[in-house]
């Protein structure tokens, strides 16, 4: 090999993959000149300003040659910031300033360099780190911030750096690798009793429904009615993470954020809640820099759409691939990322502008047939990816009373309504009852005797489309779970059927 001539391994985030990027530097007499090829971007190519003030404030010389580093494979578009440390590492080498008696094949370099030499910390660690070990790489040198977020995963040397002065001992050898393996563990909520009023009890079963099978849910009712207040409790009433749960969470956040804590790597399942000004791009992801969305920043979590009737068409008909995949793919000229998007929907609004629609306490003020028009931008494709349908109001004050309810008893009960889902699709692709298709669910869901013939009554009704019969039953399955039963049982159909009614014309609970 040419001694003039060497490379690096380095890694480019695309999405949520990485790609191993070969950073190949040649260095040779000639006028002084410091060029980066390679597809890369803007804020690559300002590495050679970054990399060669660094590598004189770090008490190394800067050789005053015709250096030329090629980005490998040169037709993948890179970008970061995080290619300086690899950059500066072969500049050093074959200029004879350091020495390197490791295996540099095995060894990827990762760090932002500022012009005092120090390395800055980095964006989406997890998942280059998670690539390095699908293509062996041993060998991780990162930023010294990103400390925590590096030791998370087992099978990798870890080297931590702070300033490129310490480039040396780590390549020779000298510096000791960080302890890696930090293991997640699981919590339990603590609960306590809390009081609803007795109307609002109705939308507090179909949560712990919703939640346990994850079944998509939409309320409406009028203000005060506790919609917000229901949909807020189900944040805390989510499951802990599994093993796996926790990296998928954490890979989406080190992407969004810098994980530079312990603290910053204790994460829960989410609850994201945007504002109905909220434009279709920052929903659902996209822009120029192909950025994630509420809908996988919500992954494995919930999210929450306060005001649904408020938010603009186009954003809700955008929801309707991720809620039926479970993903989103955004596509551009020259390529495409997809994002994990698998989230329980929880959506809330009012039946009209003024809210009071069918109210027992206030009259509508709206005009008439305003209702069905606020409304009607919730189309029927995207209510076909609804399962549980609410109608709250509030009852007359000589009818309300209040009700404790126990929430540890839903914890449990919905903790066991998971178990039993985990038991029943260990097999499968998939992990809860509001997921399963169609085609499986008389195979995976067993009626009793008495519900088989009730079962076939319903199916025989004209009004009711294939779809929505495959909702009822996969809303029963889950009833069931809560109950512990094995069996779907005629009540648990009943009960799928008061929660899976919808009219252009809201329904409300009228007492």
């Amino acid at each position: 090999m040419n001694t003039n001539m060497g490379y690096a391994f380095s890694s480019n985030l695309d999405g949520l993959s990485t790609k191993t990027i070969r950073v190949e530097v040649n260095i040779k007499r000639g006028i002084p000149r410091f060029t980066i090829v390679g597809l890369a971007a803007a804020s690559i190519k300002e590495s050679t300003e970054r990399v060669h003030i660094a590598i004189e404030n770090s008490g190394f010389y800067f050789p005053m040659q015709s250096i030329l580093v090629n980005l490998a494979p040169a037709g993948a578009k890179k970008d970061g910031s995080w290619f300086d440390l690899s950059i500066a590492f072969m500049i050093l080498r074959l200029s004879d300033q350091i020495d390197c008696s490791v295996d540099s094949e095995k060894f990827l370099f990762l760090g932002e360099l500022g012009l005092d030499g120090s390395v800055k910390p980095m964006r989406g660690l997890i998942n280059i780190l998670l690539n390095a070990k699908i293509e062996k790489f041993t060998s991780i040198v990162v930023p010294y911030a990103n400390r925590f977020e590096a030791t998370i995963l087992e099978g990798l040397d870890i080297y931590t750096i702070a300033h490129l002065s310490e480039l040396g001992s780590i390549v020779s050898g000298n510096k000791s690798k960080e302890i890696t393996g930090r293991k997640y563990e699981e919590y339990r909520p603590l609960f306590g009793q809390i009081q609803l009023y007795n109307d609002q009890t109705f939308a507090m079963r179909a949560i712990a429904i919703a939640i346990a099978g994850k079944h998509h849910m939409l309320m409406i009712g009028n203000p005060g009615a506790g919609k917000t207040m229901i949909a807020r409790i189900a944040a805390d009433l989510q499951s802990p993470l599994t093993e796996e749960e926790y990296i998928q969470i954490l890979r989406i956040k080190s992407n969004s954020e810098s994980l530079l804590t312990e603290e910053s790597l204790q994460v829960k399942r989410p609850f994201r809640s945007p504002h109905h000004t909220a434009s279709d791009i920052s929903i659902v992801g996209g822009g120029k820099d192909t950025r994630m969305g509420e809908i996988t920043l919500a992954h494995n979590g919930i999210l929450f759409l306060d005001e649904l009737g408020e938010f603009k068409p186009q954003v809700i008909q955008a929801l309707r691939e991720p809620l039926e995949e479970g993903r989103i793919t955004i596509s551009r000229v020259n390529y495409h990322i997809t994002y994990p998007a698998s989230f329980l929907l929880i959506a809330a609004t009012n039946p009209c502008p003024c809210g009071y629609f069918g109210s027992n306490l206030k009259a509508c003020i709206c005009p008439e047939n305003r209702s069905q028009r606020y409304l009607s931008k919730i189309s029927g494709p995207f209510l076909d990816r609804i399962d549980l349908n609410v109608k709250l109001n509030t009852f007359r004050k000589d009818k309300r009373s209040l009700v404790n309810i126990d929430l540890n008893e839903v914890y449990d009960s919905i903790e066991n309504a998971r178990i039993l889902q985990r038991e029943r699709y260990k097999n499968s692709e998939y992990t809860f009852n509001g997921q399963v298709e169609g085609r499986f669910l008389k195979e995976m869901f067993h009626l009793q005797p008495e519900a088989e013939k009730l079962w076939q009554k319903i199916q025989n009704y004209p009004e009711n489309s294939v779809r929505k019969i495959h909702k009822i039953k996969k809303i029963a399955r889950t009833i069931a779970d809560l109950e512990s039963s094995l069996e779907i049982r005629e009540g648990h159909i009943f009960e799928a059927m008061t929660l899976n009614q919808f009219s252009e014309k809201p329904i409300f609970l009228v007492a």
